[in-house]
């Protein structure tokens, strides 16, 4: 029963995995003796050692009746998995190309008006706020401005750069590559000395050469805290009411207004920053 459903976990229907398993055991054998012995009814049978054949796992003999035999299952399980690798490649493609015209199709939906936007949207707990910040990220068409929360200025050396790796890699990097510039204020050495670790082990040249130029980070020590996606989207905080150390949720805002104030604060703290992060 187990084997039966590692083959049914694999894409075999119920007939297929019990002929299957009941030809290996049979070694040669026609099609009466395996209705016979796997209890699928003849009116099914051929049907089901037709689609063996086709998905590789057997050969026919070409007699009367005619003979059946298992191929080797090493052999026939790689090539089904190659079979397999490429039909999700060929589907993978279909649905890059389609999500491909759908984007351009519905571009002009997304298109915002010029006038003022208000809209406000927010998560809470330490999954959805994680959650949103990698989602918000990844809607930055130029720029992010980053005021470090003063909860994370607080963490050691090695629970920041732990927290921070999986930020780095999974939302930072791939801005980076796209040319978003990332501007951060922290004075907390633990995130300069943890992108100086990486950009020193680092080997892809073109990648190096966009770090430097696109992630700056600055030290100030400042009570604010927020990030602000090009002009027009707002995070800030909500603490835990419990403890005013912990972020409690992220408040997500569409507000050129407040953004351009906020902007305007956070160009008086980069001038009055002093430089934290040297690739040199």
């Amino acid at each position: 029963m187990e084997n039966e459903q590692l083959l049914r976990n694999i894409g075999f229907n119920k007939y297929e995995a019990v002929a299957y398993l009941t030809i290996l055991r049979e070694g040669f054998t026609d099609a009466s003796v395996l209705s016979k012995r796997s209890k699928i009814p003849m009116g099914k049978i051929y049907s089901v050692l037709d689609d063996l054949e086709d998905m590789g796992f057997i050969e026919v003999q070409h007699s009367r009746p005619k003979k059946y035999r298992a191929i080797e299952a090493n052999l026939s399980f790689e090539n089904f998995l190659n079979i397999k690798e490429n039909e999700m490649q060929r589907e993978l493609g279909t649905l890059r190309r389609t999500i491909d015209d759908l984007k351009k199709a519905l571009s002009y939906y997304s298109i915002q008006e010029e006038g003022e936007r208000h809209f406000w949207s927010a998560a809470m707990g330490d999954e959805e706020v994680m959650k949103m910040i990698k989602n918000v990220y990844h809607e930055a068409k130029n720029e992010i401005c980053v005021v470090v929360p003063r909860n994370i200025r607080s963490m050691e050396s090695n629970q920041f750069k732990n927290m921070f790796a999986s930020m780095f890699h999974d939302t930072l990097l791939p801005l980076v590559k796209k040319g978003i510039k990332i501007r951060m204020i922290d004075p907390n050495p633990a995130l300069s000395e943890a992108l100086r670790e990486w950009y020193s082990s680092a080997e892809d040249e073109v990648l190096i050469q966009n770090l430097s130029e696109h992630l700056e980070v600055k030290a100030l020590d400042t009570s604010h805290r927020f990030v602000l996606i090009d002009r027009e989207l707002v995070i800030l905080e909500v603490n835990d009411p419990l403890s005013v150390d912990k972020v409690f949720g992220l408040v997500k805002i569409y507000d050129r207004i407040l953004s351009n104030e906020l902007h305007a604060k956070f160009e008086e703290f980069w001038q009055n920053g002093k430089n934290q992060l040297s690739y040199s």
